[in-house]
């Protein structure tokens, strides 16, 4: 089952800068996400009920750090949602 934590949003793209300057960020579509993806069982339901919230959604996945994650953000709105699977140890859905 899947959680969200807000994040806040000049926060969340700062880690999206470090996380992109370390070679930490997964595209979608290559076959390392598809499998980080199904490794951390980020539910696409709840994804894709965040995203109807906002018409710019975008999603931004940090693969391993104090900040991995899956990010899902609205620039027009300055928010950020980070995906939290319950079932994993709580240090995963900390927040920093």
């Amino acid at each position: 089952m899947c959680t969200t934590k807000n994040i806040e949003f000049l926060v969340a793209k700062h880690f999206f800068t470090e996380a992109e300057a370390r070679g930490q960020k997964l595209i979608l579509g290559n076959i390392d996400t598809n499998i980080w993806l199904h490794k951390e069982k980020i539910n696409f339901n709840h994804v894709v009920e965040i995203a109807k919230r906002y018409n710019d959604s975008c999603i931004f996945i940090i693969s391993k750090g104090p900040n991995k994650g899956f990010y899902v953000y609205s620039n027009s709105k300055k928010v950020c949602f980070k995906l939290a699977n319950e079932t994993l140890p709580i240090n995963h859905v900390e927040m920093v």
